[in-house]
């Protein structure tokens, strides 16, 4: 083999080690982007808003404001108008209309009206029963009323409603709506009398008895339990949710409405909910199943017999054209069709991902990967906290990042992915456009020769300097942790003295104060023989000999810096450097 080429920054092969080491320095790939077709540092995180909280679990960004809970929350934005925010897991379910928070849960009339009749009549005698409902100023109708009592009617008699409740306060009502009861050629139903402002005056019911207009909608409609969880969305208005094993799911286009005639019920608990274009992915426990349909009366559920349990709900990612989540034995990745497959199995074994505490990571996406936010200790308690991003719809590889977070949001309007610093209520964008270079470290795979040999020049070839912008970019940074950490130094305690904090907060014997970033630098190429390091590179776009006197079996290169590389080879002599090169 004359040459080793290491071009596959854009995923062609797996050049990318998954071994989870403690030290950052060892770690394979650290604030790497690979989708530029080279090897290119991440941007520092830069602070966009604040949550007011520390260590909160869910961030939202809605209507250009950030909202910050303490709980998971899932979120989703009304079916019907723009301005509304639909949520669970903040106590029962709740909408958010501007800057208002109102409970989901429309409670119908809890009493039903009395009737008195007056006048006479004649003709034939009819049976009339009244209900109401109470109508909210964003248009949504509550379930009827107890039924009233039965009241012969005639034409010429007038039917007076008493007993209309005091309206509720909390939820906007704003008016009434008055049915009664039709008998006809399919049975008999309440239709349509009136609608008033909401009041606890009588009504007399004069209304002919050809001036009906529509059925009651709300007969079979029920509030959403309060254990409510997972809120999604799916196509023709329809919302859907879980208590347990019960998947619920709304009225088309009343999310208010959760009519229990709908639900549909899985063989083991449910931990999330995922829709994938028209197809529900419902994650449990156990095993998988997807849910399809077009009308929450015709949906029709089935299993996937995979053992692929999900282990943590606030770990699952809504890809677009997949939803990705991870189980106990790896990364599973379901897509639309019910296919689902474990995408990390060539890059972790069991024991690897598992060192990863999946079961308490949070996760988002970036660039189409899957990012998923780890924080644990090893064997020798040490914290190994960061983020790994994961290629999932081709040839898996890995990258990581430094960033530690507590909870994400991706906004996908913009395709940014933000998170909440851990240990702040700083909210930050992951690798913006106007953050400083990071310094990045990325490590190949572990190439084995057929027979130890020798190499005898590498050539890496990589962008320009940083630009003077960039510097500058760099020492602001820097600047800005400085000061921070002087205000820090200046208001006291560090937490680092004993017994000053929890145990794991920090490394040992460290403190809350910010590591000071490195100046702005070139690049540094390192090429390991059989685990050793030979050779250091610093310089770029032309040949650097190699010491000879020793052959290996098994090679690798590792480069870090803020500059980008577009590729390094390495070649036993200066004619096969050529080769590749040019």
């Amino acid at each position: 083999m004359g040459a080793i080429k290491l071009t596959a920054f854009t995923g062609e092969q797996p050049l990318i080690q998954p071994r989870l080491l403690p030290d950052t320095a060892a770690q394979s790939a650290v604030d790497v982007r690979l989708n530029d077709g080279a090897l290119t540092a991440m941007r520092s995180p830069v602070q966009t808003a604040n949550a007011g909280a520390v260590d909160h679990k869910t961030i939202i960004k809605f209507d250009g404001d950030w909202l910050s809970f303490a709980n998971e929350v899932h979120a989703a934005p009304g079916p019907v108008a723009d301005d509304r925010l639909y949520y669970t897991g903040d106590g029962a379910p709740k909408m958010r209309v501007d800057d208002t928070v109102y409970p989901l849960a429309l409670a119908p009339p809890s009493t039903a009206l009395s009737t008195a009749t007056s006048g006479s009549g004649t003709g034939a005698v009819q049976t009339r029963i009244y209900v109401y409902t109470w109508v909210t100023d964003f248009g949504e109708e509550s379930e009827p009323s107890p039924a009233s009592g039965e009241v012969d009617w005639q034409s010429g008699i007038t039917v007076t409603l008493s007993g209309f409740e005091a309206t509720p306060t909390g939820r906007n009502i704003t008016k009434q709506r008055i049915y009664r009861s039709q008998t006809g050629d399919v049975g008999t139903y309440f239709y349509f009398v009136a609608e008033r402002a909401a009041s606890t005056s009588d009504f007399a019911d004069n209304v002919a008895i050809d001036g009906f207009n529509e059925p009651l909608p709300s007969a079979n409609w029920n509030a959403p339990p309060d254990g409510l969880s997972g809120l999604t969305t799916l196509p023709n208005g329809i919302m859907a949710a879980f208590v347990g094993r019960d998947l619920y799911f709304s009225e088309p286009w009343r999310p208010h409405a959760w009519p229990e005639k709908y639900v549909l019920t899985t063989d083991y608990p449910i931990v999330a909910l995922g829709a994938v274009g028209s197809v529900l992915i419902v994650m449990t426990s156990g095993l998988p199943y997807v849910v399809q349909g077009s009308h929450p009366s015709s949906m029709r559920m089935d299993k996937i017999e995979q053992n692929l349990p999900c282990i943590n709900s606030r770990a699952v990612v809504d890809l677009g054209y997949a939803i990705a989540y991870p189980s106990s034995d790896g990364l599973v990745v379901i897509a639309g069709d019910g296919q689902a497959r474990l995408v990390t199995v060539n890059l972790f074994d069991r024991d690897s991902w598992q060192a990863l505490s999946p079961q308490t990571a949070i996760a988002g996406q970036m660039f189409g990967r899957y990012v998923m936010f780890y924080d644990t200790t090893d064997s020798q308690n040490k914290i190994v906290a960061g983020a790994i991003f994961i290629e999932v719809s081709g040839t898996p590889f890995l990258l990581r990042s430094s960033a530690r977070a507590t909870a994400v949001w991706y906004d996908l309007e913009t395709s940014k992915l933000y998170y909440l610093g851990y240990g702040t209520d700083d909210i930050l964008e992951l690798d913006p456009p106007t953050g400083a270079r990071a310094i990045y470290y990325w490590r190949s795979k572990e190439f084995a020769m057929q027979a130890p040999t020798n190499f005898g020049v590498i050539q890496v070839d990589a962008a320009n300097a940083l630009s003077p912008a960039e510097v500058a970019m760099i020492d602001a940074e820097i600047a800005a942790v400085q000061a921070a950490n002087e205000a820090l130094i200046a208001a006291g305690s560090l937490n680092g003295e004993i017994n000053s904090h929890e145990m794991n907060a920090y490394a040992l014997g460290g403190d809350i104060l910010a590591p000071l970033p490195k100046q702005a630098t070139g690049i540094e190429v390192s090429v390991f023989a059989d685990g050793n390091v030979v050779k250091t590179v610093n310089v770029a776009n032309k040949p650097v000999r190699l010491p000879s006197g020793f052959k290996a079996r098994k090679w690798e290169v590792s480069a870090q810096g803020r500059s980008s590389i577009e590729q390094i080879v390495i070649a036993h002599t200066m004619a096969d450097l050529m080769q590749v090169v040019g």
